[in-house]
């Protein structure tokens, strides 16, 4: 992380932000506040990198974490989403005294996963180490989905994101020393983290995509949801042939029927169906 205590003048700063000390004011943002927190805030960035790779590495513990990666937000970006959520929220007055109470992801952490149902697990887990400042957020592309039933009824706030953004979010209380700290954990599965970093770079900083991008990048949100798919019923077949044996006449423990299922469950056309099935027939045979 850079040395950022070199840069702590009030011109540096609203030069990079790009803002003056009139528009701050006019927005009733105290520019002296500001620069308060951002001195307080340089100051605590050690305790924040060893509070975000303690988080990853408990999380690292859980049996369907992939990978894990952590980040401790920069500086200039908490300004700037201070000046942004001011805007959100004109009655909210943050100040060094409490700014740490309301920023919720100054660590962020991201938890990658490989198959779409294993978020239940990881969830109960989070909880199980951490207390949560608020229920969880699911973020989902249609709210009446067996997921999103599935989130709703393990008390997940489902938000509807019609972009195709798809994550649950957490928001963890820890305090490993004196002062308590809030960190955003966002479990995704490794194709929906695939989507989100390229649906970032279209976006993201200043790029409003048109419709036709905005369209390819949804087109791309619904092949990510097939990948993911996909990878569920691959898996479990892999682990229902283990327990397959064609010879097994009579109570066998997986049918070649529940073999199938798995087939017509998956997102491709019926003539790539007929092939599999052709394929588990000839493995099937007794």
């Amino acid at each position: 992380m850079a040395d950022h205590t070199q840069l702590a003048t009030l011109p540096f700063i609203l030069t990079q932000l790009g803002v003056s000390e009139e528009e701050l004011y006019a927005q009733q943002i105290d520019v002296q506040e500001l620069f308060a927190i951002y001195s307080d805030y340089i100051n605590r960035l050690d305790e924040l990198e060893g509070i975000a790779a303690l988080v990853a590495n408990t999380l690292m513990r859980q049996k369907d974490v992939h990978a894990v990666r952590h980040r401790v937000k920069e500086p200039l970006h908490l300004l700037k989403k201070i000046i942004r959520k001011k805007k959100e929220y004109p009655d909210r007055n943050l100040t060094t005294a409490n700014y740490l109470d309301f920023i919720n992801d100054l660590v962020g952490v991201r938890i990658l996963h490989l198959y779409k149902d294993s978020w239940q697990d990881i969830g109960n887990y989070i909880q199980q180490m951490w207390e949560l400042k608020r229920q969880p957020y699911a973020y989902v592309k249609k709210e009446h989905t067996l997921q999103g039933v599935q989130f709703a009824a393990s008390n997940y706030r489902v938000l509807v994101n019609p972009r195709g953004y798809k994550a649950e979010h957490y928001i963890i209380k820890t305090q490993p020393h004196k002062q308590q700290y809030l960190a955003e954990i966002q479990v995704k599965t490794l194709f929906e983290e695939g989507w989100s970093e390229i649906d970032h770079c279209i976006r993201y900083p200043d790029h409003t995509p048109n419709e036709l991008l905005n369209r390819l990048l949804w087109l791309l949100s619904q092949l990510t949801a097939n990948a993911d798919e996909m990878s569920t019923q691959i898996r479990a077949l892999a682990e229902e042939f283990q327990k397959f044996n064609p010879h097994l006449l009579h109570h066998p423990e997986v049918t070649n029927a529940q073999l199938r299922s798995h087939i017509n469950n998956l997102p491709v056309d019926e003539q790539e169906k007929q092939y599999l099935y052709n394929c588990l027939a000839k493995i099937t045979e007794p």
